[in-house]
């Protein structure tokens, strides 16, 4: 009958969107990324991840703004 919809996934679909940011678009990885199990990460691991993270946000940016 009706699919059960997780409000997280909705609430940050409504936000991608008012965002522009169509990468994130896709429900089903959303989805997957919200009930995934974690593993604890030491601070050198989640520095790197930040680290990481942040170079990419940053690629992307410098991409968008080369293309105006």
């Amino acid at each position: 009958m009706y699919e059960k919809k997780d409000l997280r996934v909705l609430k940050i679909l409504q936000k991608v969107r008012e965002f522009g940011d169509e990468d994130l678009l896709n429900e089903n990885l959303l989805t997957q990324l919200i009930n995934t199990q974690l593993c604890k990460l030491s601070l050198e691991e989640r520095e790197e991840v930040v680290l990481i993270l942040n170079s990419l946000i940053a690629t992307k940016d410098k991409a968008l703004l080369s293309n105006k």
